[in-house]
């Protein structure tokens, strides 16, 4: 007995000599904090010797942002692992580890090619696709039904229906992330776009003043301001996020909801959803102009290395993140997380298909999800769109002066 505690004091030791800890940074929207607490657990059956500490991070994603530009700033180690939306990848290149050589490691041929290209910059890999998002609508598939109305299929059809059945139902009609922050210009995007309008061209110059697009900007903009104008989306929406809209949406106070796939798990959760089973969710509206078109903002986060991070930190980092980027974790994830994955096998596992079969059905959304504007100082021009457009949903501004402004600004801005 004694020579065996004296030989599992040396094996502790042993352990505790070799083990390495890094820190991770952690959302917390939705499950995500709860699934990744699991999936550490996991890891540590495989990986005992590899310490996972979380560092919580604000779930506004321009929060998080500026606190990333503190960390790295200050050329600190910790977070070893740092959590970027898919805009962040170019501005952040310069701090966090090339993974170039590292392709055939974490099986990136295996990922969507769209989802790999978000973390590749000049050439080098700089972030793993961790999941993929894309706006969606969800409806009350329940109060659609009671009241003979099919899934709308343009944004002024979805006005008349949220409020004709909001009137009836004293609920609200519809919910959108409007606050000023990196959602608003999600929301917006899909908006415009689903007008055949942008702010910026493919080659990043400024197009706001152009007639035919100023006029479908003009007409996007002001159909977005009418939901809250004609009192179908409540006011409140101008200082939601996600979680602000999908709470009330869940606890049966709305008829429509613009979202990410993560409400998916929660809202049909009997034990904190009051609408379980009561869920459609579909691609959001097209414009009611020619040409107008079904729009998803491309959303998704990717997980990068620290470069200012040990040897020994940055190899325990990257099995980490191979273990969260796997199949098993990435089916996992999606499941209790309701966030999709990357690889695209996953897909095509049937208990994704029993447990969020909208992943499967609107697949093409998510493939085809449109991105934010593309430009190396996408930093800048989301800081302009956020500020220029809230005040013109708030009322500070008409939308001639809204536009007119933001066009001087980021032409100044990009140097046009």
């Amino acid at each position: 007995m004694k020579k065996v505690l004296v030989l599992s004091l040396v094996l502790l030791i042993a352990i505790m000599g070799l083990s390495v800890k890094i820190t991770m940074a952690a959302g917390a929207v939705g499950k995500e904090l709860e699934v990744l607490m699991n999936q550490i657990k996991m890891f540590n059956k495989i990986y005992p010797d590899i310490e996972v500490q979380l560092l919580p991070m604000p779930n506004s994603s321009t929060a998080r942002h500026d606190l990333y530009v503190t960390y790295l700033g200050a050329m600190t180690s910790d977070p070893d692992i740092l959590m970027i939306d898919v805009i962040w990848p170019a501005e952040f290149a310069p701090f966090v580890a090339d993974l170039t050589d590292d392709y055939d490691y974490f099986e990136l041929d295996q990922f969507l090619p769209g989802t790999v290209k978000s973390g590749t910059v000049q050439g080098r890999i700089v972030a793993i696709p961790w999941f993929t998002d894309a706006g969606l609508l969800y409806y009350r598939k329940d109060l659609l039904e009671k009241y003979g109305y099919d899934v709308p299929q343009t944004w002024e059809e979805l006005k008349t229906v949220a409020s004709d059945i909001a009137s009836k139902e004293k609920i609200n009609g519809m919910l959108f992330q409007l606050a000023q922050y990196e959602g608003l210009v999600c929301d917006v995007a899909e908006f415009v776009h689903s007008y055949g309008a942008d702010f910026l061209d493919a080659n990043g110059n400024v197009i706001i003043g152009d007639a035919d697009n100023h006029a479908r900007l003009v007409k996007a903009l002001t159909t977005l301001k009418s939901f809250i104008d004609d009192g179908v989306a409540p006011k409140g929406v101008l200082t939601y996020m996600e979680e602000e809209t999908r709470r009330p949406f869940q606890n049966g106070e709305s008829v429509f909801l613009r979202n990410w796939p993560y409400v998916w798990s929660l809202a049909n959760d009997a034990n904190q959803s009051k609408i379980a089973g009561k869920i459609g969710v579909a691609p959001l509206p097209k414009g009611d102009i020619e040409n107008g078109r079904h729009s998803a903002t491309l959303g998704g986060w990717m997980l990068a290395i620290n470069n200012y991070s040990s040897d020994a930190e940055k190899d325990a980092a990257k099995k980490f993140v191979k273990f969260l980027t796997s199949y098993d974790q990435q089916l996992y994830k999606a499941i209790n997380a309701g966030q999709n994955p990357t690889r695209k096998a996953v897909y095509s596992d049937p208990k994704i298909k029993e447990a969020a079969p909208f992943m499967v059905e609107l697949y093409n959304v998510f493939i085809n999800a449109e991105p934010r504007p593309i430009t190396p100082v996408y930093t800048e021009v989301s800081d302009a769109i956020q500020r220029h457009i809230h005040d013109f949903l708030i009322g500070k501004k008409d939308v001639e002066k809204a536009l007119k402004d933001l066009e001087s600004e980021l032409k100044m801005i990009i140097g046009q």
